[in-house]
């Protein structure tokens, strides 16, 4: 089991965006180290279909207390410590966990400034999220990415779900009626130097056949037409 622990978040919506990564990477378990609870109200404006998360977050002082019953924590920074923490990059935190029981907790700091070094201490291991130049990520972003490299591996829930299958209309091949309205309305726009020429009849249905269009590709080049011909789609 994996738990989210945020130290001292900053911004609420952040909190939100958190929430909502973590519902679609198959996480459910959310603790927040700060002073204060419940939390401010702005954290679900941005936590679609995630409330839940959100209601069911466990509020701790300090970080000691919320990796109380963890077996395994984790440090998320870019930070350089002066430590014997050992160092990890993303692409290997999954090899890393795969293999571990228990609550393994991984822990982001402040937007601001990051973890404490006291806080880095008391974690097993530093991983750090490679990004070009000096950069760092927004503390939502971080999660996500941290979040989606764990599910990627099979290691949440049921792991990523694909909705690549179209309905059935989406691949269907485009019909004779649809190639003759769109050849005719192509030809009812071309200008009249083209109206002339005796090959456009035929160069236009061969074009389109050509494409081999499906019913909704068909439809979507029509649109287009229309919009650069500025005809109204109803008439």
């Amino acid at each position: 089991m994996f738990a989210i622990i945020l130290v001292e978040p900053e911004h609420p919506h952040n909190i939100g965006f958190v929430a909502r990564s973590m519902r679609s990477n198959g996480l459910s378990e959310l603790r927040i180290v700060r002073k204060s609870q419940p939390l401010p109200r702005k954290c679900y404006t941005t936590a679609h279909s995630s409330a839940e998360i959100l209601d069911k977050a466990k509020i701790f002082p300090t970080l000691k207390e919320a990796i109380a019953d963890c077996s395994y924590t984790i440090a998320f920074s870019r930070r350089q410590f002066d430590t014997i923490v050992p160092h990890i990059a993303l692409p290997e935190l999954p090899a890393l966990c795969k293999d571990k029981n228990g609550i393994v907790a991984l822990i982001f700091g402040r937007e601001s400034r990051g973890l404490a070094f006291e806080e880095f201490e008391l974690c097993a291991v530093q991983c750090e999220i490679p990004v070009a130049g000096l950069m760092s990520l927004n503390l939502s972003h971080a999660v996500s990415v941290a979040s989606y490299e764990l599910c990627r591996a099979g290691l949440l829930g049921e792991g990523l779900a694909f909705r690549n299958k179209l309905p059935i209309t989406h691949r269907k091949a485009a019909t004779t009626e649809q190639f003759e309205n769109i050849e005719n309305f192509i030809l009812e726009n071309l200008t009249d130097r083209y109206k002339n020429y005796p090959w456009v009849n035929a160069s236009i249905r061969t074009w389109l056949q050509k494409l081999n269009p499906s019913q909704a590709e068909l439809s979507a080049l029509f649109g287009m037409l229309r919009a650069l011909a500025k005809k109204n789609a109803r008439n």
